[in-house]
């Protein structure tokens, strides 16, 4: 569903959230037919196969099955490298279903003013992503990437990871395969390292 569907928004927002499900279902943000708003708490966790964000002829998702991001079409992988062992981030037999989805939003208002004006709000970045817990060779891994996709601003990645252990090492970005970006990463015990980065698509 998700591969196959059109990648433009059908309401009058610039991107939609789609929790595609493992029978070829498909739960979308908005209704095809009635247009109306679903609720995100309704997604069948354990039944889906991917999850993310159309719009703007681009489909942007995450496999459940490994975690891996597929962004207008193009494979990308994180992989945690420490004394020689990679662990990688992505990839591992775990159910990656807990999905997040966010909007930043903001709105003006005159604080001069004493009268109860209501002023519009506008979405300024659409956010899709995922939590999971990972055991990966003996090490215990938090990890949070998420997809942010600003107005007039490059998308980039928000990483978070915590480890149950003392780490020095570097946190990799793969792109179809290929090693593209690599940053100095040490990790403290129960510390959260985050790390932003712009997508090279």
């Amino acid at each position: 569903m998700l591969t196959t569907m059109n990648p433009y928004s059908f309401v009058e927002q610039d991107f939609i959230w789609v929790g595609e499900y493992i029978d070829g279902t498909c739960l979308p943000e908005y209704d095809f037919e009635t247009k109306k708003r679903q609720d995100f708490y309704a997604l069948q966790r354990n039944k889906l196969v991917r999850f993310g964000l159309v719009g703007h002829g681009m489909k942007l998702y995450y496999e459940v099955g490994g975690g891996f991001f597929k962004l207008n079409g193009q494979v990308y992988e994180l992989v945690y490298r420490s004394d020689g062992k990679e662990y990688y981030l992505t990839g591992q037999f775990a159910p990656y279903n807990d999905v997040i989805t966010y909007k930043d939003a903001e709105a003006w208002a005159n604080l001069s003013r004493s009268d109860e004006t209501k002023f519009p709000s506008r979405i300024t970045a659409y956010n899709f992503g995922y939590k999971v817990k990972l055991q990966v060779d003996g090490v215990k891994f938090n990890f949070k990437p998420i997809v942010s996709i600003p107005y007039n601003k490059p998308a980039y990645f928000d990483i978070t990871l915590v480890a149950d252990r003392d780490l020095d090492g570097c946190l990799v970005i793969k792109k179809n395969g290929t090693e593209i970006a690599e940053f100095h990463a040490p990790l403290r015990a129960g510390v959260g390292g985050r790390l932003k980065w712009n997508i090279r698509w």
